[in-house]
C-alpha cells in the first residue's frame, strides 16, 4: 500500500461517524479473528443532550480497538453538567452476561501493553479512578468527548469472546445510563482469540 492510500484510509477511519467497525477492516487487514462490531447507547438520561458512542478503530496487531464517547449540549443555552472522575464517562468495566468475560475501557496508555499476547489485547493491570465529581460547562452545541482503548480486563476469565458487553453507571447525571458494545468473530475466523 502506498503512503497516500494509507493516509487516506487512516483519515477516513478517523473521521467516520459510524457506530460500527471502520469500513475496510477485515481479518487480513487487522490480523485478528474478532472485531468490535458495534456500539449502541441508551437514550440520553436528560433532555436536550445527545450522547454518541462510536468505534474509532478496530483491533489490529499494533493497537487495541478504540471507542469514543461524545456528550453534546443540544440546548440553546450554556449548561453545567456533573460527571464522574472522567468527563464525559468513567464506568470503565463492561461485562458479558454468562461469558465470564470483562472488557476494560482504558482512558490512557497506562495499562495498555505494547503488543498483544497472541491475538489478545489484555490490560496489564486494573484502573482505579479517584471518587470525585467533575463539573463541566458546555456552550450550545459544544461536545465533550474522550477516547478509550478497548482491552480484555486483566482479571477477565476469557479474552474477547464474542458477545455483547454492557457498560453502565447507575447514577449518570442522576439516572441509570449506559451502552452496549458488541464483539463479533470475523466471518473467516473459527476460534475465540488465544493467548500465547
Amino acid at each position: 500500500m502506498n503512503r497516500r492510500s494509507y493516509l487516506g484510509a487512516l483519515a477516513a477511519a478517523a473521521l467516520a461517524g459510524c457506530t460500527g467497525a471502520p469500513a475496510g477492516d477485515d481479518e487480513t487487514a487487522s490480523g485478528f479473528p474478532y472485531t468490535l462490531a458495534s456500539a449502541e447507547a441508551d437514550d440520553p438520561p436528560v433532555e436536550n443532550v445527545s450522547i454518541e458512542v462510536s468505534v474509532v478503530a478496530d483491533f489490529a496487531a499494533d493497537h487495541p480497538a478504540r471507542l469514543r464517547v461524545a456528550f453534546t449540549n443540544d440546548a440553546d443555552d450554556a449548561r453545567t453538567f456533573t460527571f464522574g472522575s472522567l468527563v464525559p464517562w468513567d464506568a470503565l468495566r463492561g461485562t458479558s452476561e454468562g461469558e465470564n468475560a470483562t472488557l476494560l475501557l482504558s482512558p490512557d496508555a497506562g495499562v495498555t501493553p505494547d503488543v498483544p499476547t497472541g491475538d489478545c489485547w489484555r490490560a496489564t493491570d486494573g484502573v482505579v479512578l479517584p471518587a470525585v465529581m467533575r463539573e463541566q460547562t458546555l456552550d450550545p452545541g459544544e461536545t465533550a468527548s474522550r477516547e478509550f482503548g478497548v482491552l480484555a480486563a486483566h482479571d477477565s476469565q476469557r479474552c474477547h469472546p464474542a458477545g455483547t458487553y454492557r457498560f453502565e453507571d447507575s447514577n449518570y447525571l442522576g439516572e441509570p445510563w449506559g451502552f452496549d458494545v458488541t464483539v463479533a468473530v470475523r466471518e473467516t475466523a473459527t476460534e475465540e482469540p488465544t493467548e500465547q
